[in-house]
């Protein structure tokens, strides 16, 4: 479901601010690069926003919240899936005139602290 104008924006820069320590820890994998738990801090920001309902996140978008190719950004995707961080719910539909992004779901426990206030 979608979840409001600007809610990107604000939850990329809110991450872009969190403290190396402060992102998820990727199960499986403690020394994930810090591309890796900022997207996956998105994806548990983006979950908590539409109250842990399958939320949009297209690649491109992605990709610039992290400092990434969108490219990079799909491969750090799956990579958290496979590790249990996200599932990919519908793949969306690839390619920059596109409107229709990737649906995910948030898989870790959702911990209240570290979720931040929009």
């Amino acid at each position: 479901m979608p979840i409001g104008d600007g809610v990107l924006a604000r939850v990329a820069a809110e991450v872009s601010k969190l403290l190396v320590a402060d992102l998820p820890e990727i199960p499986g994998f403690p020394d994930a690069p810090e591309t890796w738990g900022r997207l996956a801090a998105i994806h548990r920001e983006l979950s908590a926003a539409n109250e842990g309902n399958t939320h949009f996140l297209s690649y491109r978008d992605a990709g610039e919240a992290i400092g990434v190719s969108p490219l990079q950004a799909h491969d750090i995707t799956l990579a958290l899936e496979t590790l249990g961080v996200i599932k990919i719910e519908n793949k969306g539909q690839a390619g920059p005139g596109s409107r229709r992004a990737a649906e995910f779901l948030y898989l870790l426990p959702a911990n209240e602290d570290d979720e931040l206030e929009l």
